[in-house]
């Protein structure tokens, strides 16, 4: 047998020793952890090799475990939590706060009144943006926001606040707003031209026809129901909507709060911060610029909202949460300036995978592989980049300093089993699972890995870098797979 290297191949801290030893080490054949020591001397009679056989037990896991470093790219853990605890408040706690400054504060309060004629325009800019990224159901809030605004200064703001016309349309709106608003947040997303598109729409159109109709045919009796006082010192003293609405405000808010914090999402935060400033608006009084303010800064919100979710289906992969080409294209233009590397990574054999256990269990395979990347060592950032193929771009590093962090990641991806789900297991992980009869069938996911870095020549554009790194990737795939391989660099 050849001699090897002793500490690349003796188990634990056990290699500093072997190390030491004066003689050349042999390693035996087949999986057990003996060696075979030569120690020459020198004796009376001649040179004499004694051959002394070492062998060293497999070391516990949680003596020599080391502990896992962070991910260098990874925020510290104050910042994870400070980002955690302020994403149900930002941004719309913020425009909520300026729209309350903007009232309570007298410099401010003039200059609000002042711009008030232009407050229409957030309307009309937050509907074309929902119109043209398919926001069916906000383009329904802004135009429902929109129309209570309007019926708020001009129908009900002109009329001194009593029992006349004007405080029974107040009611009327106080108490459809936030009903509308909560039947068309539980609802799915539709295009306007389904049946539930167009009987959405219809419903904003026949509302105000039957309220208008309602009080010209003088059945203020119909409308008084809804002065009804029923919840006594339950509804705070600062808020003027009748008991009905408030009730509904509060089944509203709770419903969005519980559907954000169960499954958060940009429209269901956007929804609860739209409720709250509706029952602002409305708590204000008979109209005026406070409602209009409020109002407008719900308006504020969904633009936001919208820009958002626009934003993340463009740049962020929706199967694996990666961002996506898009992203790292953007990413290179900005350091194209500096040092970088690319790598490309490929599920080996990922279209066995789908032949042989379907398209279900191919996603959930891209999604394990994401997972592992999105956690790569050194800097480097992942992207989704096509298929089967990710790439991870590393700012500042040759491609020298990220083959070890480009290894790690590629034993780590071997080193995991992936386990096929069963057909009949729950969606949710029931409270006592139920014992597995037979064996479970497992795989093993690994990855081919290519780099290359610009420092190859000074004319290369990031095309180039990632067509290299894609030959780079063919040489790995060439040699067996489950290789790392990066650009040679040429002799000077």
């Amino acid at each position: 047998e050849p001699p090897i290297y002793a500490p690349a191949t003796s188990p634990g801290r056990h290699a500093s020793t072997v190390h030491r030893l004066p003689s050349t080490v042999y390693r035996s054949s087949g999986p057990s952890e003996r060696f075979t020591c030569k120690l020459p001397y020198v004796d009376p009679t001649g040179f004499y090799t004694a051959r002394i056989f070492l062998t060293f037990p497999p070391p516990a896991r949680h003596r020599w475990r080391t502990r896992q470093r962070r991910p260098v790219h990874s925020r510290p853990r104050g910042t994870r939590i400070l980002k955690k605890l302020s994403s149900p408040v930002i941004p719309e706690g913020i425009f909520l706060l300026v729209a309350y400054l903007i009232i309570t504060w007298q410099p401010a309060r003039v200059w609000a009144v002042d711009f008030a004629p232009v407050y229409p325009a957030v309307y009309f800019i937050s509907i074309i943006q929902c119109w043209r990224f398919h926001r069916n159901r906000m383009l329904l809030a802004l135009v429902m926001l929109g129309i209570v605004d309007r019926v708020l200064m001009h129908y009900v703001g002109m009329e001194v606040a009593g029992e006349g016309v004007g405080h029974m349309v107040y009611n009327v709106v106080a108490v459809l707003l936030p009903l509308n608003l909560l039947i068309l947040g539980l609802l799915p997303e539709r295009g306007p031209v389904t049946v539930q598109g167009i009987s959405q729409w219809a419903s904003i159109v026949v509302q105000p026809a039957i309220v208008i109709n309602m009080v010209r045919s003088g059945q203020h009796e119909a409308l008084a129901v809804l002065d009804v006082s029923f919840l006594g010192g339950l509804k705070p003293a600062w808020t003027n909507v009748p008991d009905l609405s408030f009730l509904i405000f509060g089944i509203a808010l709770a419903t969005f709060v519980f559907r954000y914090f169960w499954r958060p999402g940009a429209e269901r935060k956007t929804m609860l911060w739209v409720f709250l400033a509706c029952l602002l608006a409305l708590s204000t009084g008979y109209g005026g610029v406070e409602s209009t303010t409020y109002l407008a800064a719900a308006g504020l919100m969904i633009i936001v909202s919208v820009i958002d979710t626009s934003y993340r289906l463009a740049f962020q992969d929706a199967l694996t949460g990666l961002p996506t080409r898009r992203g790292m294209y953007d990413l290179l233009y900005q350091i194209a300036h500096t040092n970088y590397t690319v790598a490309m990574v490929d599920v080996d054999h990922f279209k066995a995978f789908n032949d042989k256990h379907g398209h279900d269990v191919g996603d959930q395979v891209l999604r394990m592989v994401a997972g592992v990347l999105a956690g790569v060592t050194g800097g480097g950032k992942a992207f989704r980049y096509g298929g089967e193929e990710f790439a991870i771009i590393f700012p500042g590093k040759k491609v020298e300093q990220t083959q070890q962090h480009l290894e790690n990641l590629r034993a780590r991806l071997a080193g995991k089993v992936f386990t096929l789900r069963g057909a009949g297991r729950p969606r949710k992980k029931p409270d006592q699972p139920r014992p597995i009869s037979g064996s479970r069938k497992t795989l093993q996911v690994t990855v081919s890995i290519g780099g290359a870095d610009n420092t190859f020549r000074d004319s290369e554009q990031p095309d180039d870098i990632i067509k290299a790194a894609d030959e780079s990737l063919y040489a790995a795939k060439q040699a067996g797979r489950n290789r790392v391989r990066i650009r040679a660099k040429p002799k000077i």
